[in-house]
């Protein structure tokens, strides 16, 4: 699995702040965490960020601490059901996803993007669902789907390659 930051995107699914309220808090404050990492070595690097947000009538805008920009709305649980989402996706990049719930969204998504042959990289620290049960079961159908499982620390220094410069030196900090 490549992780060069030319050749991957990440999809941040519907991290909303009203759909955040539903969510336990620890493994909310894990999730937001790891997402907020992610998404700051992705504009780092220029790997390409997409936000999803599922009914934002309802479940509110994507949290504000991850700074989304034109979020895809949608209705559809696989936001890959949704007319004009593979359009913001760049082809043959490998998606990185995060996100909640888990075992709806994300493993909807993830699984839409595996049948029309994107490689799926899902990371579980920065996914979460209202049950812990949950979140385990979607991951792992990811995973047996064919979806590379990766924890945000290894996805990010795999991002950066080597243990130099200030970017590497900002993301040791956000990580401690």
């Amino acid at each position: 699995m490549a992780l060069d930051p030319h050749t991957t995107q990440l999809v941040v699914i519907d991290l909303q702040e009203k759909l955040a309220g539903a969510m336990p808090d620890a493994p909310l404050a894990r999730t937001l965490r790891a997402a907020d990492n992610l998404t700051f070595a992705a504009r780092e690097l220029g790997v390409p960020v997409v936000f999803t947000e599922q009914y934002p009538q309802g479940l509110g805008p994507t949290v504000a601490q991850l700074g989304a920009t034109d979020p895809f709305v949608k209705l559809a649980f696989a936001a890959t059901d949704e007319p004009g989402f593979e359009a913001r996706l760049t082809p043959g990049r490998t998606v990185v996803l995060c996100g909640m719930e888990a075992h709806i969204c994300v493993a909807h998504t993830g699984l839409g993007l595996l049948a029309r042959g994107f490689p799926v990289v899902v990371v579980p620290d920065a996914c979460c669902s209202r049950r812990n049960d949950d979140w385990r079961e979607g991951i792992e159908l990811l995973r047996q789907a064919g979806a590379t499982v990766m924890p945000s620390e290894s996805l990010l220094f795999g991002w950066l390659g080597r243990a130099e410069g200030p970017l590497f030196k900002a993301i040791s900090r956000r990580i401690r």
